[in-house]
């Protein structure tokens, strides 16, 4: 989660032109991408340690996520004082989520739903990255005087999309596919959803996908009303949402090798 927010957070600063925002915001926003990506990398390298009682810094892809967190790390000091390369942050990001897609997943396609796993696993990384970097925005208009609105707007606009496609291909995966239950054998994703292994899930379904979507509606509306201190509240109870949905979704993910 560490490394995906690490690697996404990056791409949605394309949402805010060099032009219309104080560079301090991309001093932070990359600033913050790279301590959770240290952080997260470190986490990886102390439990391989305790697994196999070797420190090893670059074992596995670890050496392609340190020398990209050090790209990140190089151009937020050479380019301080200057106009950011966009372009080459994007690309840096990209390349990031490309090498964990590779470590994480496995990429035969032999079916449909893995792929939909894979897009729902990425949506939900996005989406992560998307209602932070909207709080923070909002963050910066209480700052700054005279930001654009259209900002925030479309920054939290792309997080509808994302929301809206997360719940598409959720509604997908538990109409069409099947899970392998420790007490059941294997069953539909609507009746694992039904039984007492799949009552967590519904958590992150509730918190992560339904209570999101709603507050992010809702937070539309407010900004309509150019009311970006109320905004930013409910971003910050979005933000909370999301996340809890996350970390369920993800120790299925882990533990029961279950994509939602």
């Amino acid at each position: 989660m560490f490394l995906g927010f690490c690697f996404s957070y990056p791409l949605f600063l394309l949402i805010t032109p060099q032009r219309n925002i104080k560079v301090n915001f991309f001093h932070f926003n990359l600033g913050l991408s790279i301590i959770v990506g240290s952080f997260g990398l470190l986490i990886d390298v102390f439990a391989n340690f305790f697994k196999t009682k070797e420190f090893d810094l670059f074992y596995g892809l670890n050496g392609g996520y340190f020398l990209l967190i050090l790209l990140f790390s190089i151009i937020t000091w050479y380019y301080w004082e200057k106009n950011y390369p966009i372009k080459l942050i994007v690309l840096i990001s990209l390349s990031g989520l490309c090498l964990l897609i590779y470590s994480f997943y496995n990429l035969n396609f032999s079916s449909l739903f893995e792929l939909i796993y894979i897009i729902t696993s990425i949506v939900g990384i996005l989406t992560l990255s998307s209602v932070m970097f909207s709080m923070i925005l909002g963050h910066w208009y209480l700052n700054i005087p005279n930001l654009p609105i259209r900002l925030i707007k479309n920054s939290v606009m792309f997080l509808n999309y994302l929301l809206f496609s997360r719940l598409f291909f959720n509604i997908v995966i538990i109409i069409f596919s099947k899970v392998d239950s420790s007490l059941h054998g294997q069953i539909s994703f609507f009746n694992y959803l039904q039984s007492f292994e799949g009552i967590m899930l519904w958590v992150g379904i509730l918190f992560g996908i339904v209570g999101a979507v709603i507050i992010n509606i809702l937070t539309i509306q407010t900004i309509n009303l150019q009311s970006i201190q109320s905004a930013t509240g409910l971003l910050y109870v979005n933000l909370v949402m999301i996340l809890i949905g996350e970390m369920v979704f993800k120790y299925f993910m882990i533990q029961n090798n279950i994509f939602l």
